[in-house]
């Protein structure tokens, strides 16, 4: 692979599944076609991928596309080698996961069955008997993954430890989902679950304050801080409640998330969240609007006059939080403009002392590539004994960097 052209992607999107090996199996389905994307994204997460591929897989797809995917000559064949039992860890480091993608009704029937007449399906039963991970995308026509022998298949693989990865259904066909959520369901099954068993409540996005019914105040947060730090407490074992305010970004659908508009309904759903959780970790990473029209107008005001708006504080949910329920663990943020590193520490000490936080991330929105819009993000973390630590990276990593913190 070294002077295969996909080195250029490895680990271009983060090295989450850095060092992990991931065989790829592919079975004699339509939906073969995304499975070269679906190699390529994991190379980008940093995940050395080997083709496995049943004799229809090839035929639908050919073997070499696959190697000008991931670099890696596809077993298409079982041979002296012994994939079946290397690839285990008989001989060698065994592989970290397998994921069947696709994976037909016939794949699932013959793994329920213990057939293992396709190089997918014996090195499939081989992993499983050493308990090394395996998912699978279990795609068809509805009425085909709805039949009771199907139905009990895949139920009865679950037992088994084998992961099964939910379809789209649509258009009377159970489809592949989005990659994303392939590569979110993949980064589940390998991620240390740092924070089981601990509740995270997180607020991302900004909040709208109407001024009319169909005007309103806001602010350029684009909620993509808060959903990182939903995907990374989901991922380390974590029961997330995700508080959103108004995005066009995607949320894993795995995450539960409430959609809020005003600073109000924030408000009101976290508490109403740490009433029912009172020690959950809470992550305050949305943009609430610090003022809101003192009256709402009803209707739509006309235009072509001057207006103007009497603007009163919204409520302070960072106030509340460690007063109420002290046993929480309280993560805020602290947004500045244009103010040197001396300032942007001091005030950020004086909200984490006011508001009895445990930790704090402030940062300055006029620097490049950080605050709003951006998927990097430059920073000041701050704990309860006030020591600093800089951090300039993506918000994914950021995210990492915080629930390691926490954990």
């Amino acid at each position: 692979m070294q002077n295969h052209p996909s080195t250029r992607i490895f680990s271009s999107y983060s090295n989450r599944l850095e060092g992990k090996t991931i065989l790829l199996g592919i079975t004699g389905s339509v939906a073969s076609f995304l499975s070269p994307k679906i190699a390529r994204e994991l190379i980008r997460h940093g995940a050395k991928v080997i083709p496995v591929m049943s004799e229809d897989g090839a035929k639908m797809i050919g073997k070499d596309l696959m190697w000008w995917a991931t670099g890696q000559e596809p077993i298409t064949k079982i041979t002296g080698r012994l994939e079946h039992i290397a690839l285990a860890g008989v001989m060698n480091n065994p592989v970290d996961l397998m994921l069947i993608a696709p994976c037909t009704t016939n794949t699932v029937a013959k793994l329920h069955s213990g057939i293992a007449d396709t190089p997918v399906t014996l090195i499939a039963s081989s992993l499983n008997g050493k308990n090394i991970p395996i998912s699978i995308l279990c795609v068809a026509h509805e009425d085909l993954i709805n039949s009771p022998p199907i139905q009990e298949g895949i139920e009865k693989l679950k037992t088994w430890g084998i992961h099964s990865i939910d379809p789209v259904l649509e258009e009377g066909k159970a489809k592949a989902p989005s990659v994303e959520d392939i590569m979110f369901e993949v980064f589940i099954l390998l991620t240390p679950k740092k924070l089981r068993d601990r509740t995270v409540i997180i607020t991302g996005g900004p909040t709208r304050e109407y001024i009319d019914n169909v005007r309103y105040i806001t602010n350029s947060s684009s909620g993509r801080t808060g959903i990182e730090f939903a995907k990374e407490a989901y991922l380390s074992g974590a029961n997330v409640s995700l508080v959103l305010g108004p995005t066009h970004l995607p949320v894993p659908r795995n995450i539960p998330t409430s959609t809020v508009e005003t600073s109000e309904e924030m408000y009101e759903k976290v508490i109403s969240l740490l009433k029912q959780t009172p020690d959950a970790i809470v992550i305050l990473s949305a943009a609430m609007a610090d003022f809101k029209p003192k009256n709402i107008n009803i209707g739509k005001i006309k235009s072509g006059n001057d207006l103007n708006i009497h603007l009163i504080p919204t409520v302070k949910l960072s106030d509340h939080i460690k007063n109420e329920y002290p046993n929480s663990t309280l993560v805020l943020f602290k947004a500045e403009w244009d103010v040197g590193i001396d300032v942007l520490k001091e005030r950020a000490i004086e909200k984490l002392n006011k508001c009895k936080g445990d930790l704090i991330i402030a940062n300055d929105l006029s620097q490049p590539g950080a605050g709003f819009q951006t998927i990097t993000n430059s920073v000041l973390i701050i704990d309860s004994n006030h020591n600093a630590v800089d951090l300039t990276s993506t918000k994914n990593q950021l995210a990492q960097v915080i629930i390691d913190k926490i954990s």
